[in-house]
């Protein structure tokens, strides 16, 4: 039986809705697929991108592949290029709608498509990003995880100001976070026994001291006391020669303690297809690892790669 997946509509004045057309143009995927968005909000966009296929039915219909519309009530305009409060509402339905559904279990998972937190926050939506409003739905705690289909970075910190992250970085943190990733890499992913580096926070690991000593203080003795339960962890390991050299390729995960130290190598590895997997969840859920791209929202020239691997990692994951 092949699995059920929703996809929200994110906001419609981006590159969002057109990866997806041409995700789904590209590639027949072995699931049951549903948009959540208003069927006269779909066809506002199909007629101004010039996106294929045609809606029959509360179907999109894209050569061979079907996607069901999970019908809205909020509608918008769709004026490419720029936020608006009526594609900000309807991107919050469509979220709303999408998780409430999944939580529900009547999905097996969902993929949610990018949106513009600022504009959202203009009217009053109340989450940092997707993947707060995700964690407050389900009872989850969320782990950000950025990946490949081979490589796979999770984020200590995430939406957090440079200046704060040293006084986050605790054991308890550290050590909660790399048990979250190796829960994922074992229940989602079947790796009986992951490998896990951690990254050091300052350049060089702290120097014994001489650049910040919150990796001899508290990353390094967080490392052992994992490595004393039996688990594959290793680090802090300098970011900057971790990468550089290859390091990466040796391991199932990998924690970094920033958003940047993170996200920067791995989207020069993945030339921004990159995926970004939500763990810590009692639901599966993946989305592009790019925004709105309001600039590029006519352009010729989109990659839907993300995309399309988005939805495939939404499929192949385990619930």
């Amino acid at each position: 039986m092949s699995k059920r997946i929703v996809i929200t509509s994110g906001d419609i004045n981006g590159i969002g809705l057109r990866c997806l057309a041409t995700s789904l143009r590209n590639k027949v995927f072995n699931a049951e697929l549903w948009l959540a968005i208003a069927p006269q909000t779909l066809q506002n966009a199909i007629d101004i991108y010039n996106l294929p296929g045609s809606i029959i039915n509360d179907v999109w219909l894209i050569g061979n592949q079907r996607i069901r519309l999970l019908a809205l009530d909020a509608v918008s305009a769709v004026t490419p290029g720029e936020p608006s409060d009526d594609a900000s509402r309807l991107a919050i339905a469509s979220l709303d709608r999408a998780i409430t559904e999944t939580v529900a279990q009547n999905f097996d998972a969902l993929v949610t498509l990018p949106i513009n937190k600022h504009a959202l926050a203009n009217i009053g939506w109340p989450y940092a990003g997707q993947t707060e409003m995700l964690g407050a739905y389900s009872g989850g705690e969320p782990l950000m995880v950025l990946c490949t289909s081979n490589v796979r970075v999770a984020l200590a910190t995430v939406h957090v100001p440079l200046k704060n992250v040293s006084n986050l970085i605790t054991t308890e943190l550290v050590e909660h976070r790399t048990i979250q990733l190796i829960d994922h890499l074992r229940q989602r992913l079947g790796i009986a026994n992951p490998t896990v580096a951690i990254l050091a926070l300052n350049p060089h690991a702290g120097d014994n001291g001489v650049i910040g000593d919150e990796d001899s203080r508290i990353i390094a003795p967080t490392v052992e006391h994992l490595h004393k339960r039996g688990l594959q962890v290793s680090g802090p390991h300098p970011a900057d020669g971790f990468f550089a050299f290859g390091d990466y390729s040796k391991f199932d995960g990998i924690l970094a303690m920033y958003h940047d130290q993170g996200l920067i190598p791995l989207k020069l590895l993945t030339k921004g297809a990159g995926v970004n997997v939500t763990a810590g969840l009692p639901i599966i859920r993946t989305s592009p690892d790019h925004g709105t791209a309001y600039d590029r929202a006519q352009s010729h020239d989109i990659d839907s790669a993300s995309t399309e691997m988005a939805i495939e990692m939404a499929i192949g994951e385990r619930e």
